[in-house]
């Protein structure tokens, strides 16, 4: 067994070289990186998780990095580029404070510096966001709202993906994913249509390679990504079958006795169970046949004569999916599984391939994603995925908070009415729930940070205020005096709002966002997102921090309940003892 000290300069060269990577695809104005293999193989991408799972990481800080950054991104579909950069520079400024007092910092000293930043995770960054950065946040909205309101959901879709992909595609995907939401949701529960949406994602969605971004669309119904066998128009309402057995199977069941017989008698045996299952299926009217396997060509030759459509070797996950969704009939007898109603079955060309349309009573719709590049593909569905985890996040957040409000005071029903009223992204906007894209929350946080007069521990909270300002100052770094002037104009607005706050006729104009013109509209983020990144954040800093020793080993790592008995400590023993009686051989 080998071990491996761990200092606080491993660290910050471990995660400095991830930072490293994803630095560049940081903004609207960041580039892409292109990977490329022996084999000739590339891949040009700048979504960060996609940057980061190419990459072939050997040390086990990395991969413990980056085992955070993914649960971090999938639970809030964002972050993952900003994580790593104020990730980096917390350890920098750790490695800075160490420098200036010239001391030697123990691991004790580590884990001691661990929990008190953890502990203002707790505190000091839950009572700075609820009772100072949300309140600006409702006042700079509602000071806003005559630009921002009825577009609120595009704003957020367009602050999400302005950093992720080029500016020429981020309109272009913007206004598929608006569409897609809006047909989806059909003015039901917005809550209840985002966690639809991206709970059940893989199958509402195709991607199409070989396209141009703009030919992407939405198309009314359900996309398989396979054409139909046996084709043949039909008029609705249309009864399928759906089966996840070959109609040739053997007929013997798992449990019975099997007898050998001769050739001639199991093909007319074979043949006549099969005649009988086909003769079900016209006694049921059923009209398409969706299977998950391919059928013999007898079934498909049945179907042509009968005008039955045919679609083989579709996912069974998604069949799954289109049964759960049309309240499907079981039937007992296999393999004749589930009876759904259809409203219409199609054909439809997308790119060189040519799909099958499912149409269904729910009106469901079907977001096909184009690209031109298999690369570049993955990078918007990765992206567009995220959206929808991005903005379950947010509805999430904001429901809970309102069930908290409502909790405190049982005779308010707010949170009944901005439900039932489809309201959610209106009273996200009046909670204070979203802010301008381009740092302003890490320029509100920095400055409540370090204002913060009931802190129990002032140094933690200025480490962390100033690691938050290396976000807009990468986003800026194309021009510093630009972050320079933006800070400055900023704050100097903050301090005019703050005494003029209570009269809100008096209020200055607070220009923000990449555009930073009198005319433009910002994008919009999360705060709930944003807050959650900095926990993240400081919860990975804590378990690198409080690591002091690697030790690699042969055995397996188990991460479960483990439970030894003797037995398996006598057989470990013995190859022990095997591997270590066994004669080296030096030639």
């Amino acid at each position: 067994m080998q071990e491996e000290c761990v200092s606080l300069q491993v660290c910050v060269s471990v995660v400095g070289a991830l930072e490293c990577v994803v630095r560049r695809c940081l903004g609207p104005d960041g580039g892409s990186v292109l990977f490329t293999r022996d084999t000739g193989e590339t891949l040009i991408s700048r979504h960060g998780r996609r940057l980061l799972s190419t990459l072939q990481l050997q040390h086990p800080m990395a991969r413990m990095v980056l085992d955070c950054v993914c649960a971090h991104a999938k639970a809030t579909g964002d972050g993952t580029k900003s994580f790593l950069l104020l990730l980096a520079a917390l350890l920098r400024g750790i490695q800075d404070s160490h420098m200036e007092r010239k001391g030697s910092l123990s691991i004790p000293s580590f884990q001691n510096l661990a929990n008190r930043l953890l502990a203002v995770s707790r505190k000091e960054l839950e009572d700075v966001v609820t009772h100072k950065l949300t309140p600006y946040a409702s006042m700079y909205c509602s000071h806003r709202s005559y630009r921002l309101e009825g577009s609120i959901l595009d704003l957020l879709i367009g602050g999400f993906i302005s950093g992720r992909v080029g500016i020429g595609q981020a309109d272009v995907l913007k206004r598929v994913l608006c569409e897609f939401y809006h047909k989806v949701s059909q003015d039901q529960n917005a809550s209840e249509t985002i966690s639809f949406i991206q709970s059940h994602f893989s199958f509402l969605h195709t991607a199409v390679t070989g396209l141009p971004i703009t030919c992407s669309e939405v198309i009314e119904g359900l996309v398989v990504t396979c054409d139909w066998s046996v084709w043949t128009e039909l008029q609705g309402p249309i009864k399928a079958l759906i089966v996840y057995e070959s109609f040739g199977a053997s007929f013997v069941t798992v449990g019975e006795n099997i007898s050998v017989c001769i050739q001639k008698d199991y093909l007319h045996r074979s043949e006549s169970v099969m005649k009988q299952k086909l003769a079900t299926l016209l006694d049921l009217q059923v009209d398409v046949v969706l299977s998950s396997v391919k059928q013999p060509e007898r079934v498909s030759q049945w179907a042509r004569l009968n005008h039955v459509s045919l679609l083989e070797c579709v996912d069974s996950a998604q069949l799954d999916f289109l049964s759960h969704i049309c309240a499907a009939e079981t039937l007992s007898h296999p393999p004749l599984q589930h009876l759904v109603m259809l409203k219409y079955c199609r054909r439809v060309q997308l790119g060189g391939h040519r799909y099958a349309c499912l149409g269904t009573f729910l009106h469901m719709h079907t977001l096909v994603l184009c690209a031109p590049a298999p690369g570049f593909l993955d990078q918007i569905v990765c992206v567009s995925q995220g959206v929808f985890a991005m903005l379950q996040h947010l509805s999430q957040s904001f429901c809970q908070t309102l069930a908290s409000d409502q909790s405190q005071s049982p005779s308010s029903d707010q949170s009944q009415s901005v439900l039932s009223s489809q309201d959610l992204w209106g009273g996200i906007l009046r909670a204070g729930g979203v802010l301008p894209v381009g740092g302003m929350f890490e320029f509100l946080l920095h400055h409540f940070l370090l204002n913060e007069r009931n802190s129990c521990d002032p140094e933690s909270c200025k480490l962390l205020a100033e690691a938050l300002l290396c976000l807009p100052r990468t986003l800026y770094s194309h021009n510093h005096r630009r972050f320079l002037n933006i800070q400055t104009r900023f704050l100097d607005d903050l301090k005019q709002w703050e005494k003029t706050k209570e009269k809100r006729s008096e209020m200055p104009e607070l220009k923000f966002g990449f555009g930073f013109g009198e005319s433009s509209v910002p994008c919009l983020e999360s705060v709930s997102g944003k807050k959650q990144l900095v926990v993240s954040v400081l919860q990975c800093l804590h378990r690198l921090l409080c690591v002091g020793a690697i030790l690699h080993t042969r055995s397996p790592l188990r991460t479960g309940p483990q439970t030894h008995s003797e037995e398996d400590e006598d057989e470990e023993e013995e190859k022990l003892k095997r591997s270590n009686s066994t004669p080296s051989t030096e030639g």
